[in-house]
């Protein structure tokens, strides 16, 4: 798509990971690419330009990532983030998680954007099961206490193990 996917503006892709970005500039129609906070990448912003950070850090930084290389009114994506500071679901600044897999005990927790929040049940033979959906991001303890419990329900004569044997 002429100008990039994201409803025609340009497209930025910045990491904070060693990339060859020759590798990259034939995967689409990028505006440019470059390292995070790199005075380079800076400079070279454009007005009105998406900017996709590949695993920039923890959310402490996502401030500083949106101050460094964002632009009025354009979103900022953070994919593949390594570490939470959070000891819940998503973080802690507000940001909106797009696309969003936790495990939990016994099953997942999963949205892609604009889909609601599911607690998703993994059974013995490794298929999951849709247990709830959630407007709004539910709390880590809300859907893991709803999956566990649903599984002991179901299989606790089995041992309540998804790694059972014959999975292997």
């Amino acid at each position: 798509m002429k100008g990039g996917p994201l409803g025609g503006r340009p497209v930025g892709v910045l990491t904070a990971e060693q990339v060859n970005f020759d590798d990259i500039k034939n995967m689409g129609d990028l505006s440019r690419s470059g390292k995070i906070f790199q005075d380079k990448a800076r400079k070279e912003g454009r007005g009105n330009e998406a900017i996709i950070a590949i695993n920039p850090g923890g959310e402490e930084v996502w401030d500083r990532l949106v101050s460094a290389h964002g632009q009025p009114g354009a979103p900022v994506i953070v994919l593949n983030n390594a570490y939470s500071t959070s000891y819940d679901l998503g973080n802690k600044k507000g940001f909106e998680e797009v696309y969003y897999l936790k495990r939990i005990s016994k099953g997942f927790v999963y949205r892609a954007f604009p889909g609601p929040w599911q607690a998703l049940l993994e059974k013995p033979d490794g298929s999951t099961e849709v247990l709830k959906s959630y407007k709004s991001k539910p709390s880590l303890r809300e859907a893991s206490e709803l999956v566990r419990e649903e599984s002991f329900k179901r299989y606790a004569a089995l041992g309540n193990d998804r790694w059972m044997s014959g999975r292997m």
